[in-house]
């Protein structure tokens, strides 16, 4: 699942399905655990990835490519 962090615009992208994510999730947390304290919250989740992201940011921080110019007179 893609979540965007704009820096600039202080905003989080999530996908449009992302709460049916969220749900399907939690259910099968439910299935397996039984344990309501092991269920995903909407803040959760990205604040749990992004601490995971963190602890290893040289293996998990990607830079993103470098757009490609247009091409002239095509």
């Amino acid at each position: 699942m893609r979540i965007i962090l704009d820096t600039d615009k202080k905003t989080i992208t999530v996908p449009w399905n992302y709460q049916d994510k969220l749900n399907a999730m939690n259910a099968m947390i439910m299935e397996i655990t039984h344990d309501e304290s092991k269920k995903k919250t909407f803040k959760g989740y990205i604040d749990e990835i992004w601490q995971e992201c963190m602890k290893d940011s040289d293996k998990h921080v990607v830079t993103g490519k470098k757009p490609a110019k247009p091409v002239k007179g095509g």
